[in-house]
């Protein structure tokens, strides 16, 4: 179990470069545990689990519990307050963000400093800055974020921060930036999408392969990227690529394998919360009617060895989300 759970903690890790508390073992497993279900966006199965680490000083299970409470809620409740501001005294400036938002509850409320007086947006800007000019890449972007500039952004994705790429792309997609001559905005969304894919970012990939799609890339890239993070559990790039090996003539070159489409298909009914399951509840009769018994039997031991050799599914949403 803890084994399964810890492939998910690292990508994590490896996105927003935070320090893990001292947990015991059984502490680590619920933090891992519970940061997976809330990456598949079961925000309340989550909070058990994260609520053990918390309850023990973690600040990114504190962050993450305080995210599944105003998630589960729809806004920031007294409860969730209490744990972004026990993981914002330690540090974590995704914290201090969500703190200092005066669209969330301590905007309206007026409560948007800490017990000791000091405004969270203040104690944001001066601690990721200090870190950014450190060259921490996880500040630059949290300064972006909070409407620093895309400079920021930009000066993390050159530092290689596979996260900060992704989101420049995103960014240049949604139409930030500038670009005077003709092609470059689109020669520099691929180059950002593309380094996020080969810095090992899961959404980085699926998005990447969406854009070569939108705008008549290589199919054989795209089907590179749709699998490739298919393989790192993205679950919007698994329901694809399932979907996709299940069609003998799918436009991306498949060979049809029905067998792991149903794997695929079923660990995705397994899910709780999102639109995967119920997409995959509705594919998989489908499936076995075209299988006899023993392929049936088949797909559903690939399902339970990819469960065991690869992380858990997630969205990989942003860190800080909506």
């Amino acid at each position: 179990m803890i084994k399964h759970y810890i492939w998910l903690f690292f990508a994590y890790f490896a996105l927003c470069g935070t320090v893990s508390a001292e947990l015991t073992p059984t502490q680590k497993n619920a933090k891992y545990t519970g940061i997976a279900i809330f990456q598949q966006s079961d925000w309340y199965a989550s909070q058990p689990f994260l609520n053990i680490a918390a309850e023990a000083g973690d600040r990114d299970a504190q962050y993450f519990l305080g995210e599944a409470i105003r998630l589960s809620q729809r806004y920031i409740t007294p409860d969730a307050k209490k744990w972004y501001e026990a993981s914002a005294e330690q540090g974590f400036l995704y914290a201090m963000l969500r703190l200092s938002n005066k669209n969330d509850l301590c905007g309206s409320m007026g409560t948007c400093t800490d017990k000791n007086g000091v405004d969270w947006r203040e104690r944001l800007l001066i601690t990721a800055q200090e870190r950014a000019t450190k060259g921490d890449t996880e500040a630059m972007t949290v300064l972006y974020t909070a409407g620093q500039g895309l400079p920021w952004l930009e000066k993390a994705a050159a530092a290689g921060d596979s996260y900060a790429q992704q989101l420049l792309a995103s960014a240049y997609k949604s139409g930030a930036g500038w670009f005077l001559i003709p092609g470059s905005k689109e020669k520099a969304i691929i180059k950002w999408f593309k380094a996020s894919s080969e810095g090992g970012n899961p959404r980085g990939m699926f998005l990447y392969a969406n854009y070569l799609y939108d705008h008549n890339g290589s199919k054989e890239e795209i089907a590179h990227w749709v699998k490739k993070s298919a393989e790192h559990s993205h679950i919007d790039a698994v329901g694809t690529y399932a979907y996709k090996i299940s069609d003998p003539s799918n436009e991306l070159g498949y060979p049809e394998n029905l067998i792991k489409a149903y794997g695929l298909t079923l660990l995705l009914s397994k899910l709780e919360a999102g639109p995967a399951p119920e997409d995959a509840k509705r594919l998989l009769p489908e499936l076995a009617k075209r299988m006899n018994s023993i392929e049936i039997t088949k797909g559903i031991e690939f399902s339970e060895d990819w469960k065991r050799n690869h992380p858990p599914l997630s969205y990989f949403d942003p860190i800080y989300g909506y």
